[in-house]
């Protein structure tokens, strides 16, 4: 036994409270607030004014974080019970690593693209701040998040193990995402006198479907590369699958772009990315789907590189 029964009691504790602290952003956010502020009505009365998509980022994190947690949290218990386990203890330090590295995602999203989810509150000359500080938590969440990876796994071989963490990060963030997305589709699709209705339940749900689909392939995936590090194999499926969800997350992104373009006023388009050519009661800026389709082509882009490697790769040990 390489861990000792203090450090797995540690663990229960760290990952229970951090269970409740991303289901208060969950529930708060993700169910309470943001499938009700375009309808008016909701559990709490009266409504936050905020606009949907912050409530909707804050409550996809937390949905993200906490299903981690959970995570971590069953294997943190499984290792109380099994005190012989150690690699019940490694997957729950692998818990924590996929919540840093759910934050340094969080931090790209918002740096590069989401920004002004953030900056439209405090004004549109702080966009630059934003972006700036949004760029330096991604970077610094990264590396604190490679280092124990490389504690953990060293200089050899673990690709399964690491692959879990990474995809397990992406596939709890699409699922998050395109749950909330679909009980906001569900909550529009109920309601009566809200205006663009059926614009809004065309978009939730495409949005919805394309990153549930994300999220089944990137489950499948963590499945895969669960099974086959039990066989210490390397499967080329496993890798088809994540790099599948990847494309569905980038098309996620250039539909949010088009989406954009087709709903603004096209008699006076105004492209600002730092704020100063654009006054705060103009809301006619085109840099969310121009970003958009960057970033998303980008993501498609890199994940076709990355299914070209996989099946033009062979396998290190036949399954």
């Amino acid at each position: 036994m390489k861990y000792s029964s203090t450090i797995r009691l540690i663990n229960v504790i760290v990952c229970a409270l951090l269970a409740a602290g991303f289901g208060y952003l969950a529930i708060y956010f993700g169910f309470l607030i943001a499938p009700y502020l375009w309808v008016g009505k909701g559990p709490i009365e009266p409504l936050p004014e905020m606009g949907l998509a912050l409530p909707l980022m804050l409550g996809s994190f937390g949905l993200a974080g906490l299903l981690v947690s959970l995570y971590g949290l069953v294997n943190a218990v499984l290792s109380m019970v099994k005190a012989k386990e150690d690699a019940l203890v490694v997957r729950t330090f692998g818990s924590y690593i996929a919540i840093g590295y759910l934050i340094a995602i969080f931090c790209l999203f918002n740096s590069v693209w989401l920004y002004r989810l953030t900056s439209t509150n405090l004004g549109f000359d702080d966009a630059a701040f934003v972006i700036v500080v949004f760029a330096v938590l991604f970077v610094v969440s990264l590396v604190v998040s490679n280092i124990p990876v490389l504690k953990l796994f060293g200089e050899t071989e673990e690709l399964n193990k690491v692959m879990m963490i990474v995809d397990g990060a992406v596939a709890a963030g699409t699922l998050s995402v395109g749950f909330l997305f679909g009980l906001c589709f569900l909550v529009y699709n109920g309601s009566t006198g809200y205006s663009y209705k059926d614009i809004t339940l065309r978009n939730m749900g495409v949005a919805s479907l394309l990153l549930l689909a994300a999220a089944a392939l990137s489950i499948g995936a963590f499945v895969g590369y669960m099974m086959s590090a039990k066989k210490n194999t390397i499967s080329k499926k496993n890798g088809l699958l994540f790099e599948g969800s990847l494309l569905f997350i980038g098309g996620s992104v250039l539909f949010a772009g088009i989406v954009e373009w087709f709903s603004q006023s096209k008699d006076k388009l105004l492209v600002s990315f730092v704020g100063k050519t654009v006054q705060a009661s103009n809301t006619h800026y085109m840099d969310f789907c121009i970003v958009a389709w960057i970033f998303g082509s980008l993501i498609i882009i890199g994940a076709l590189y990355l299914a070209f490697n996989t099946i033009k790769g062979g396998k290190k040990q036949a399954e």
